[in-house]
């Protein structure tokens, strides 16, 4: 019977020649230097002294009559690449080594090795002695017995865990403030914040349409916004070049953990226990997302979620676009390295990183946008401060979607299978969320307008009318991203608009009746109903949505309330005048000029302080006050040229006061 070693399927036989020159079949070989990430691990548990540390008494094998085989040191740390696998020659032998390799693997002693490294370089030695002898146990059937098998499996299965475990608590990644690129959190933030405007107290900016959003509201800069996303390309730019700047191809990536990173890949991949890795990576996904504080958004917005809401998501929305930007490039460097073994799991390794970054990104901005409307009361201040929140809510939303519709096919580039499909469910399911909830906050504008009482103060444009008509301009602005978001046509948006108004002009009608002063009503609604005029005419599609018909109908309101508005306020005072002309001017009483004068100048001093903002409207009034006034008073004067009469005025000083009305 044949004593020469049984081949086992996936060993590569050996042979070699006798002394008559016949071709001998030998034990197992090895791969050779470099083709086998092993290597290293041999040279690495040399130097490890693996199992040095323990007692000789306890770790040493006698079998054959008390012979000693050698110690477990001798036995495997002398063991490398380049040599064959030791035989162990009893199941005595066997246990015993299973029984030092099962406490070394005992989690309890996890924290008794000196450093991780001393914990790992052992790990890895574990696993490689435990591959080895279940291919001895093919080899030698007599000594693979169940329990051995399947003590043997267990083991190896546990060594993979805690190597899997070592995989991913090693850090790869140098994107921080030590790693050369001088990137943290809170730089980030500063950088994209300074073109907010962000801090206490702060008036929020909507980014230029220019750019792909929104154009400033009154009281911000224009440039703001602009200035914002430009932060975040810049930054993004940044980072880019400082990496083509490097002496390295992949600067972001530290080689020396790469290496021992694809040292265990080796391990684990002639173990067979890829899946166990993979499973491994997506378990551990976050704390693997956690290395690279930079990719999370937590970490950017830490410390400033007292800011108002606004500048909240603004800073979101760019802190989004840099961080695809660096996963981008952290995908780029990945993908240009050849790396051994790792190359196998390099696409799961960042995978698993970049999905928990675009997940905490996503469920950010769902916590801080899509809440609980607060429920205020309904005193006039509370309801204004309502309708605030909602109109600017509204913004953020066709802000937030815009970002999204258009950041959604760069995230998912980055990922492929299953990951890539859960990522777009996340992405549908906010885009969803955002888009009812753009429809609830109307309902509740509409709403709220159309019950609002106003607080006036002044005839001025309310603020109201001020906030409803600059937000609403800017939502036209943006109408091919809110008919996504309302997912319908043209006129479904343009139904909502008109409406909106229609309960505005409703709210400005109303409160205006409070007002008790003559012309006080027709100058407040003046004011109000010109500057929803002049927005209107600001946007074209605004005056399509409203109609030439509306803008024609409020041209004609405008000239009606400003002869309404002389009527009441400067009627009463040259009622006199107009009385007395059906009468002979020898009957009209000597104290005639004296009433006059005494009602223009109580008009006059209580109107002086009214303020028209606008210059065109205000020359009209005042020129219609003026054909109101100054013809009567001067033909009355040439009635009484030929009496010796004292007047306070002469129709050049009337005139002069009447234009200064208005200034405020």
């Amino acid at each position: 019977m044949s004593t020469a070693p049984r081949r086992v399927a996936g060993v590569r036989p050996r042979h070699r020649l006798t002394a008559g020159g016949r071709r001998e079949v030998m034990g197992p070989r090895h791969p050779p230097v470099g083709q086998d990430p092993d290597e290293v691990l041999g040279d690495v548990c040399v130097h490890a002294g693996w199992f040095a540390a323990a007692s000789c008494g306890d770790l040493e094998v006698r079998v054959h009559g008390g012979r000693p085989v050698g110690s477990i040191s001798r036995l495997f740390i002398g063991y490398s690449s380049l040599q064959p696998m030791p035989e162990l020659s009893s199941k005595e032998a066997s246990i015993s080594l299973l029984d030092s390799i099962e406490k070394l693997l005992d989690p309890l002693a996890r924290d008794l090795f000196p450093d991780d490294t001393h914990r790992r370089n052992k790990y890895m030695a574990s696993a490689r002695q435990l591959i080895q002898l279940r291919l001895q146990q093919q080899l030698q059937p007599d000594l693979a017995s169940k329990e051995i098998h399947d003590r043997v499996d267990s083991l190896l299965n546990q060594a993979m865990s805690s190597l899997a475990m070592e995989f991913c608590q090693l850090r790869i990644w140098r994107l921080d403030a030590r790693g050369g690129l001088g990137i943290s959190p809170a730089s980030i933030w500063e950088s994209i914040s300074r073109g907010c405007g962000s801090g206490s107290g702060s008036t929020a900016s909507w980014p230029s349409s220019s750019s792909g959003s929104f154009t400033a509201t009154s009281g911000s800069s224009n440039d703001d916004s602009f200035n914002m996303y430009q932060s975040a390309l810049s930054l993004c730019e940044d980072i880019s070049v400082r990496s083509r700047k490097s002496s390295s191809h992949a600067s972001f990536i530290d080689f020396k953990s790469l290496s021992v990173l694809d040292v265990i890949a080796g391990v684990i991949i002639k173990g067979g226990y890829e899946h166990m890795l993979r499973r491994a990576m997506d378990r551990h996904s976050t704390q693997l997302a956690s290395y690279v504080e930079i990719l999370d958004v937590d970490n950017i917005l830490v410390g400033h979620m007292e800011e108002p809401k606004e500048i909240l998501l603004r800073v979101w929305t760019s802190a989004m676009h840099a961080i695809v930007g660096l996963l981008r490039e952290m995908q780029r460097q990945l993908n240009g390295l050849n790396f051994g073994s790792f190359n196998i799991f390099k696409e799961d390794y960042f995978l698993a990183i970049a999905k928990v970054s675009v997940m905490k990104l996503f469920k950010l901005v769902s916590s801080i946008c899509i809440q609980e409307i607060p429920q205020l009361g309904r005193s006039s201040k509370e309801t204004y401060e309502m309708i605030k929140f909602d109109m600017s809510k509204m913004v953020i939303v066709v802000m937030l979607c815009q970002a999204l519709n258009y950041i959604m096919p760069t995230i998912l580039a980055l990922f492929s299978g299953q990951i890539k499909e859960s990522i777009l469910v996340e992405g549908e399911r906010l885009s969803h969320g955002l888009s009812d909830m753009f429809a609830k906050l109307f309902v509740e504008i509409n709403d709220l307008t159309r019950s609002q009482c106003l607080a006036i103060t002044d005839i001025g444009v309310h603020r109201a009318t001020r906030h409803i008509m600059n937000h609403m301009r800017l939502l036209v602005q943006q109408k091919n991203t809110v008919h996504l978001i309302l997912k319908g046509g043209f006129n479904v948006f343009g139904g909502m608009v008109v409406e909106l108004v229609s309960s505005l002009e409703f709210m400005l009608d109303m409160n205006s009746r409070s007002l008790r002063l003559q012309g006080q009503q027709e100058m407040f609604l003046l004011n109000n109903v010109h500057f929803m005029l002049q927005e209107a005419k600001k946007n074209t599609d605004l005056v399509v949505i409203l109609g030439e018909a509306w803008l024609l109908q409020h041209h004609d309101l405008v000239n009606r309330l400003i002869s309404g508005y002389v009527d009441a306020s400067w009627g009463p005072v040259v009622s006199s005048f107009e009385r007395r002309t059906r009468v002979p001017v020898i009957l009209w009483p000597h104290q005639l000029f004296d009433k006059f004068s005494s009602s223009f100048e109580m008009t006059y001093s209580v109107q002086k302080s009214w303020k028209v903002t606008d210059p065109l409207i205000r020359k009209m009034v005042r020129e219609a006050v003026c054909r109101k006034v100054i013809p009567l008073y001067q033909m009355h004067m040439e009635n009484y040229s030929n009496k010796k009469m004292s007047m306070r005025y002469n129709s050049e000083q009337l005139e002069s006061q009447l234009l200064e009305l208005f200034e405020g």
